[in-house]
């Protein structure tokens, strides 16, 4: 059974890595974020998964229209965006895009973050991200940082570490 989990997490992987230019790459990262939600173990999940977007009105469209319309667990998947780090502390998920790189180091508190996967684009690793895209030779790919992931209270499966750069 665990093989079989890892192969689908793999194969969805390599679907997404192999579609970069055949798909805006706000696509891609909402699948990607999907498969954070079912690899991240949260301690504050109730009725739903909450995810903040921290972009412009057009990839908060993309990303709800990927991910907005699934369910993990029984449990559905609501996207909204979000202007401030207040807003974020209600969110399982907060995606940072590049325009709103700034807003990283004011969600660094541990305090407003606490069960919160920061994820951001290029380069947010070293701004206090969870985890963060990146490309690599025209592949999009993702690093994560255990220990801010650690501090925030999230248990990331050993799989979904693997992957990781």
């Amino acid at each position: 059974m665990k093989r079989i989990v890892i192969f689908s997490i793999l194969i969805s992987i390599l679907f997404v890595t192999n579609t970069y230019g055949q798909q805006p790459i706000t696509k891609m990262h909402s699948l990607y974020i999907y498969n954070f939600i079912k690899n991240i173990k949260w301690s504050n999940v109730d009725n739903k998964y909450m995810v903040g977007i921290f972009a412009d009105d057009e990839t908060v469209k993309e990303i709800n229209n990927v991910i907005g319309i699934r369910n993990f667990n029984d449990k559905p998947i609501e996207v909204k965006k979000i202007s401030s780090p207040t807003e974020a502390g209600n969110c399982h998920i907060v995606f940072v895009s590049t325009g709103f790189k700034s807003t990283l180091k004011q969600l660094n508190t541990p305090a407003v973050l606490k069960n919160t996967l920061v994820v951001s684009e290029e380069g947010g690793i070293n701004n206090g991200a969870s985890i963060a895209f990146l490309l690599d030779n025209s592949k999009l790919k993702f690093k994560i940082n255990e220990p801010v992931c650690k501090s925030s209270g999230l248990q990331v499966s050993a799989t979904l570490l693997s992957l990781s750069q």
